[in-house]
């Protein structure tokens, strides 16, 4: 926070004491206290935004910390994202947990201390008297300075920061809504690279349905060395063609039976629903037995030491050591035997995620 702290200043010298406390409230607590109702919010964005003055070499977004980002309307593109699918980002942020008030408290000490320290340009004085009328007021939202305001003229929105990692792939499917209504998006990579959040995501902002490739691994009895040593032998393929393919292609709804790691067979189905978005993510979405279904293909990459810190983390040291000597390297295999990704494929690093 100190860091965040000096860096805003930096950037922004004339802000002042409530300017720092508003954006130590957004790094804590997000933008829920601002959204009251979803088409208000958007009614208040479009305005906002047909105020704005483009500036082509404005920063698009800016970290707060704590898992939030501001996104600034006045660099963004004409075009770049369809204004409700841009609220749609807002709201979902809005809805976000939020650290709380002791975490903010702890931060509050903190611009206490930097300007005891002379590190931040305010009195203690000021800063004794600000803090001693907003405890009182029980720790409300605060709006920009005047100041700050005249200043900068900020028009922005708060977002959660996977928005900020993730925004070339919610452009490329907003602008795929926007011009066909609809299509089929894959979304490939390695393990231990965020497939299955964005597409958490993606479901969550967009009219969307999801088929996940981990329903389709191999059976027991069907997991023979040939099999296992076949570049994308990993996955039954042969069911994803009988069971997917095909209503996919008919824009049907379906569902299609799943594959249960803990017995090694299938077991119960799920259902996709009839969507104009349809999703399909893991490893080996792009196999080259139906690589021209998709209207685009999202391919995440990562460096393997970040990789495998993710998956301990999420399934533990056990899991990690098989991770890393039995399925990522037929993962591997099958990225180079098929090129992976191709030119036709959004590419997006996710190292910079953890």
């Amino acid at each position: 926070m100190r860091q965040l702290l000096e860096n805003h200043l930096k950037k922004y010298p004339l802000m002042q004491i409530q300017d720092c406390v508003k954006l130590l409230f957004q790094s804590r607590f997000g933008c829920g206290h601002f959204v009251d109702d979803p088409q208000k919010a958007l009614e208040r964005l479009q305005k906002e935004l047909g105020d704005c003055v483009f500036q082509k070499n404005a920063p698009l977004f800016e970290p707060l910390g704590g898992g939030f980002c501001r996104l600034h309307l006045s660099a963004l593109a004409p075009g770049q994202l369809s204004l409700n699918t841009l609220n749609r980002l807002f709201v979902f942020s809005s809805a976000q947990t939020a650290e709380g008030t002791d975490a903010f408290e702890t931060d509050l000490s903190l611009l206490g201390e930097m300007i005891r320290e002379r590190a931040l340009p305010f009195s203690m004085a000021d800063w004794e008297d600000f803090l001693a009328r907003y405890r009182a007021e029980g720790y409300p939202a605060v709006s920009h300075s005047g100041a700050y305001r005249e200043a900068y003229r900020p028009a922005y929105r708060v977002l959660c920061q996977s928005f900020w990692h993730y925004w070339p792939v919610f452009a490329a499917v907003d602008q795929l809504l926007q011009e066909q209504g609809g299509g089929i998006v894959a979304i490939d990579g390695g393990s231990g690279t965020g497939k299955s959040r964005l597409a958490q995501l993606l479901t969550a902002i967009f009219p969307a349905a999801a088929v996940h490739m981990d329903d389709f691994f191999l059976q027991s009895f069907q997991r023979t060395p040939q099999r296992l040593a076949e570049p994308g032998g990993n996955l039954d393929y042969e069911r994803f063609l009988a069971q997917v393919v095909p209503p996919l292609r008919d824009k049907k709804a379906f569902s299609y039976e799943v594959f249960d790691c803990s017995c090694g067979r299938l077991s119960g189905c799920r259902t996709v629903e009839d969507r104009p978005l349809r999703i399909v993510e893991g490893v080996y979405s792009l196999h080259p037995k139906w690589n021209n279904l998709f209207d685009r293909k999202i391919f995440l990459t990562g460096s393997l030491p970040i990789r495998l810190r993710r998956i301990e983390s999420r399934n533990g040291a056990a899991m990690r050591r098989r991770f890393q000597q039995e399925w990522i390297p037929k993962e591997d295999l099958y990225f180079s035997r098929f090129s992976l990704p191709d030119r036709q494929t959004l590419v997006v690093d996710t190292d910079r995620f953890f």
